[in-house]
C-alpha cells in the first residue's frame, strides 16, 4: 500500500481509485473530518519507542503484558480449515469476551479484572506467576497507570468498594452503549459472500502470480475467487 490520500492520509493500493483518479472511500474527498487520536501516555511511548532493557523485553513480551493486564478474556470457536496449506486463524460464529466474577473462588481464579481490586504490588505479584518473562517493576508502572487513567479499572475498584459498605446490598455493575453513537459502525454483517484477502510473499512484497481461493457460501455452492495484486 505505497498510494496516500491527500486530504486525510489514508493509505491505499494503487489501484483503488475512482473513475475521477481520485482516493475517495476514506473520508468522501474531505467531507468526513475525525478527529485526531489523543496523545498516548508518556509511558507507552517510552516503551514503544525507547532502547532501554525495560522496552526492549516490553516489545518482545508485549502479547503477554497485554494479557496479563487484560480486563476480559477472548473467547471464541476456532476451527482452522482442512487440508493443507499456510496457517489460517478462522473463528467460527460469534467472538465475545469473558468477564470473571468481581471475587475469585475456587472455580474462579484471580484474573483479568479482578486484580484491579488489588493492592498494586499484590495484582502484580499474581500476574508475575504466570509471566515470568516479563518484568515486575513494568508490570508496576503499567499497573499504575492503568488505574489512573482506564475507567473500567476505576468501575472494579468503586463496585469493591460499594460491596465492602454495604455487604447485605446487591450490587451489579452494567456497562452502558452511548446512545449518542453512530451505531452503524458495530452492525453485524448481513452478507456472507463478502471476502478481503491480503496475501503476501516469503519477502513480505505483493505476490505477482493470481491466487484462486474457494470459499464455502452458507451452506450452497462454493464460491471461487481469483485474486490478482493491487499493485
Amino acid at each position: 500500500m505505497s498510494e496516500q490520500c491527500g486530504l486525510c492520509g489514508a493509505v491505499y493500493w494503487k489501484e483503488e481509485k475512482n473513475t475521477a483518479h481520485k482516493y475517495t472511500k476514506c473520508c468522501h474527498d474531505g467531507k468526513v473530518q475525525l478527529p485526531a487520536f489523543p496523545d498516548a501516555p508518556e509511558l507507552l511511548k517510552a516503551l514503544l519507542t525507547e532502547n532501554s532493557p525495560d522496552a526492549k523485553n516490553y516489545r518482545q513480551r508485549i502479547r503477554e503484558y497485554n494479557s496479563a493486564l487484560a480486563f476480559a478474556s477472548m473467547g471464541a470457536q476456532i476451527k482452522p480449515p482442512r487440508g493443507t496449506g499456510p496457517y489460517c486463524y478462522r473463528l467460527h460464529g460469534q467472538e465475545y469476551h469473558r468477564v470473571s466474577p468481581l471475587y475469585a473462588s475456587d472455580q474462579y481464579k484471580e484474573s483479568y479484572g479482578q486484580l484491579y481490586i488489588f493492592d498494586s504490588s499484590e495484582a502484580t505479584e499474581k500476574r508475575l506467576s504466570n509471566n515470568q518473562n516479563c518484568l515486575q517493576h513494568v508490570f508496576e508502572k503499567l499497573d499504575f497507570m492503568l488505574r489512573e487513567i482506564n475507567p473500567f479499572a476505576q468501575s472494579y475498584l468503586q463496585m469493591h468498594r460499594l460491596v465492602q459498605e454495604h455487604p447485605t446490598t446487591s450490587v451489579k455493575m452494567v456497562f452502558l452503549e452511548d446512545k449518542n453513537l453512530d451505531m452503524q459502525r458495530y452492525n453485524a454483517p448481513t452478507l456472507c459472500t463478502d471476502v478481503a484477502a491480503i496475501f503476501v510473499g516469503d519477502n513480505g512484497e505483493p505476490l505477482s502470480q493470481p491466487i484462486h481461493l474457494c470459499v464455502p457460501s452458507c451452506g450452497y455452492m462454493p464460491k471461487h475467487f481469483t485474486f490478482k495484486s493491487m499493485l
